[in-house]
């Protein structure tokens, strides 16, 4: 398979040599299991193809995604922005509404969209409405359907640009190669495994001390940390927390990520935006891939916070991911094996604005930087921590800021940020 900028060439197992343009293919995704999915490409032309069994699915999957993505979403909008209907098989959306078998839905009826077990369903006056029965992966291109979804609810009118998210490593790098002008991501598809998934970018930034750029390694520290528990104010006991069966904490980033934090060096680190992965996620890699899929983690939260009022030459970005695993002993064994500090973590970037760079191809990459991370259990629940400065410093003086910024980020995630507000 060869992947480019206009499209895709295919060489089958038998021999036959296909291609397929991005703006004029559809794609489909069924999810085998956790680790094995299965892709059709179909341009109404040439005989379908169906893509499996290549190496480095977290690579090339989001990749087609991605590209198909960019090329058709601009088609969809401009449509709906002139008065006419996009049609995705059984669904389609016009400006006015979401077209079901069952019905028109006029989109300021749509609060929220989400894909559950791969159904489809829609929240119409607080109640979760199933859309169609034809499964997700049964749906033609349904990441621009999504997404359409996502931009037009709430009645906001005909969509635009919106902001979202590039993550770091080899497969965005492969991504923002395909695609001009960067990727175009949505909100998570719940347990569907269709997509990563982004929440929109929020535009603040923040202060810290800058470091000496003298280069040096960039260290990748063996640091563990175990903070002294506070107690809750909250009238309930911290003890079902540990089991799966018992914690009705959402999995959510609102309810597992801090707005804010400061850090014990007196900086105040604001929250950026927040991710909602399957686990193990596409971009990581190595050791921590192999420790959270043994674990069989299913889901992960991620935020960005950056150093309030700060500039390029000293804006420090954390990166914190918070992963429920079943019970408390598995958290516990996942995390005494756990690398902190690894690049096996990945990185994220906000597409624009202070750390946009750090995720693109190059020298101006963030795994050229000097990294600190920290790691910590907390109940069920394994948090994770990675920071670097954003004008890529290598000296090794920006080691206690970064150590400081990452150790507190650890204490703004977890599941008592829902349950008394910190943590």
């Amino acid at each position: 398979m060869h992947l480019f900028e206009q499209g895709v060439v295919v060489r089958s197992a038998d021999g036959r040599v296909q291609g397929f343009r991005w703006d004029s293919v559809t794609v489909l995704k069924d999810v085998i299991d956790p680790f094995r999915s299965v892709y059709s490409l179909n341009d109404g032309v040439a005989p379908p193809v169906v893509i499996d069994g290549f190496d480095r699915p977290e690579e090339w999957g989001p990749a087609i995604h991605g590209a198909v993505l960019q090329a058709h979403l601009p088609q969809a909008r401009a449509a709906l922005q002139a008065g006419r209907t996009v049609t995705f098989g059984e669904l389609a959306a016009t400006p006015q509404a979401l077209i079901t078998p069952t019905g028109a839905v006029p989109w300021p009826q749509i609060g929220a969209v989400k894909v559950e077990n791969g159904a489809v369903s829609v929240r119409v006056r607080e109640q979760w409405r199933p859309v169609t029965t034809t499964h997700a992966r049964d749906i033609q291109n349904f990441l621009v359907l999504f997404t359409l979804i996502e931009e037009l609810k709430g009645g906001g009118g005909a969509p635009a640009s919106r902001m979202g998210w590039v993550i770091g490593g080899v497969a965005s790098v492969l991504v923002v190669a395909l695609v001009t002008g960067g990727i175009v991501v949505v909100k998570r598809l719940v347990r569907s495994g269709v997509s990563q998934g982004v929440t929109a970018a929020r535009e603040t930034a923040t202060p810290s001390a800058s470091p000496s750029d003298t280069p040096s390694t960039p260290l990748q520290p063996s640091d563990t940390y175990t903070p002294t528990p506070s107690p809750s104010e909250e009238p309930f006991d911290p003890v079902v927390l540990g089991d799966e069966d018992t914690d009705q904490t959402p999995i959510t980033p609102d309810a597992l990520l801090a707005s804010s934090f400061t850090s014990r060096k007196g900086v105040r680190y604001t929250l950026k935006a927040t991710r909602s992965d399957d686990c193990p996620a596409w971009f990581q890699s190595g050791h921590v891939r192999q420790i959270l899929r043994k674990a069989r983690c299913g889901e992960m939260i991620s935020g960005i916070y950056a150093s309030a009022n700060s500039t390029k030459s000293n804006r420090i970005m954390v990166v914190i991911r918070v992963i429920p695993l079943r019970n408390a002993n598995t958290a516990e064994t996942a995390w005494k094996k756990l690398r902190p500090g690894s690049t096996d973590w990945g990185f994220m970037c906000p597409m624009k604005g202070p750390g946009s760079h750090l995720c693109a191809n190059g020298a101006g990459s963030w795994s050229s930087a000097y990294l600190y991370g920290w790691t910590r259990q907390s109940h069920r629940y394994v948090i994770a921590s990675l920071a670097l400065y954003e004008n890529l410093a290598t000296g090794r003086s920006a080691k206690p800021w970064l150590s400081d910024a990452s150790k507190a980020a650890l204490e703004a995630g977890g599941p008592m940020v829902y349950h008394d507000g910190t943590n």
